[in-house]
């Protein structure tokens, strides 16, 4: 299978240039050179060019501004075959503008690198792991453990995550104090049933009505549940 060019030798050459006596617009738009060459054939390139690319990212990033790291993270984030360590240097910088990117869409990031930010890193980063796509179990029991309101919300009502039965429970208890949350869950088309038992019962009347709403076909069990709280 034919690959795309590797980056140009004079490309490379004039980094070593911009990083040796550039100024930062030199660098910054050296920076941007690199990644239109990246984006312009990422689907193409060998595990060995891309790991070019990783190493020519690191060199830039050491020398460039914020607003740079953020350009670079919005433009490789939605890229499948993003160089990793580049990713993954983004992911986990502590300023949410860069990271957000990263987390909210990079495939590169693992259950286990996901999980590590969610576990160290702050609130707005827990709120952008939660707007993925997809969120496994193991990575929706960490947003449960250690997320604010926000994040809860935003986790109970994306409709790619799934959840442990410990997931559920953490949730579960969080709705019996935030009607917001008791909405987000109990409108999940995949609640199972015993957990939208439960959350029906505990819950207020105007968010039963909003689960009878938004679940036409659970009215028996809605029924049901209000028989039993009562």
């Amino acid at each position: 299978m034919s690959t795309a060019p590797a980056p140009k030798v004079n490309l490379l050459d004039e980094l070593q240039t911009a990083l040796a006596h550039g100024t930062v617009a030199h660098r910054v738009d050296t920076l941007r050179r690199v990644t239109d060459l990246f984006l312009h054939a990422a689907d193409h390139y060998s595990d060995e060019q891309i790991d070019l690319f990783d190493d020519v990212f690191h060199c830039l990033m050491r020398h460039i501004e914020t607003s740079a790291k953020v350009m670079l993270s919005n433009r490789l984030a939605p890229v499948a075959k993003a160089p990793p360590q580049t990713v993954k240097t983004l992911a986990f910088d502590d300023l949410i503008e860069i990271a957000a990117p990263m987390l909210t869409q990079s495939e590169r990031l693992t259950d286990d690198m996901l999980i590590a930010s969610a576990r160290s890193k702050s609130q707005a980063h827990l709120l952008a792991i939660s707007g993925r796509r997809s969120l496994s179990g193991a990575v929706t029991d960490v947003l449960i453990a250690r997320g604010n309101n926000e994040v809860l919300q935003r986790t109970a009502g994306n409709p790619g995550a799934t959840f442990s039965e410990n997931g559920y429970r953490g949730l579960l208890a969080h709705a019996e104090r935030d009607e917001s949350i008791a909405v987000c869950l109990g409108s999940r088309s995949s609640i199972p049933r015993h957990h939208f038992l439960k959350l029906v019962e505990k819950a207020s009347a105007s968010v039963r009505a909003r689960l009878a709403e938004a679940h036409p076909e659970r009215a028996a069990d809605i029924s049901v549940a209000v028989t039993a709280a009562t």
